[in-house]
């Protein structure tokens, strides 16, 4: 029997990370569309909270390859966090649906031989090279109708420039909405009323974009009131 949202949410809620549940939401959802004879890919694991969302998503037919090196000292990264991933695919019963390349992104896309990838979560060191080497080395394998989805955009810098330098007039990847810092994208050709559409969408994230590096850097300054009068609007975390 095919897991709901509820399920998976009440197993990922627990495991430490970085969504908000209408992100977990739509990862799950996303994965529930990947098609027959497609794969799922995710760049940037931590312990696993997302894994277990997209893993839970998936049709049952379908793997999820995780994919992180597991050596970041920001965010906890080592044995200690690779122990954990494994742990809580463990505890989630999902060992045998989720494959692990510990490695770079670049070197799993370059010597990618699984199947067509039906479903892309990026979501790992959000500075703009990475994120292009993202993007650039996973596109060619992503299939026509493909979901795309990128973490911290709209927000860290690199992770923004990234989408802006590579799908802001793209001819085949089109913007079709945000929750929050998740913003989510279609793989397929567009014509030229589509690119502007998802262009100007895309545009529509940037006084939000804005609102968030003057809330970090007004956080990471000291300047407390001044933080808090950007984050008037609403009280949700930073992700």
């Amino acid at each position: 029997m095919q897991p709901t949202f509820d399920d998976a949410w009440e197993i990922a809620n627990g495991i430490d990370g970085w969504l908000l549940e209408r992100q977990g939401r739509a990862l799950f959802e996303a994965a529930g569309r990947v098609p027959h004879g497609a794969s799922a890919v995710e760049i940037g694991s931590h312990r696993g909270k997302s894994a277990v969302l997209i893993a839970m998503g998936l049709p049952q037919d379908v793997r999820l390859t995780a994919v992180d090196p597991f050596d970041d000292p920001r965010w906890g990264g080592g044995t200690e966090s690779l122990t954990l991933f494994q742990e809580n695919l463990r505890r989630a019963g999902l060992s045998g649906q989720v494959d692990l390349f510990k490695g770079l992104s670049e070197e799993a896309s370059k010597d990618w031989v699984g199947l067509p990838v039906g479903f892309l979560w990026v979501d790992g060191a959000h500075d703009l090279e990475s994120t292009l080497k993202d993007f650039d080395g996973w596109m060619p394998h992503l299939t026509r109708g493909a979901e795309l989805y990128v973490h911290d955009a709209f927000s860290a810098v690199g992770t923004t420039r990234a989408i802006l330098r590579r799908f802001l007039f793209s001819p085949n990847v089109r913007y079709i909405g945000s929750e929050r810092t998740l913003a989510k994208f279609k793989v397929e050709p567009l014509t030229l009323l589509q690119r502007l559409a998802s262009a100007m969408g895309i545009a529509s994230q940037l006084p939000f974009f804005a609102r968030m590096v003057a809330i970090k850097l007004s956080r990471r300054r000291g300047l407390h009131r001044l933080e808090r009068r950007f984050m008037r609007e609403d009280n949700e975390p930073l992700i």
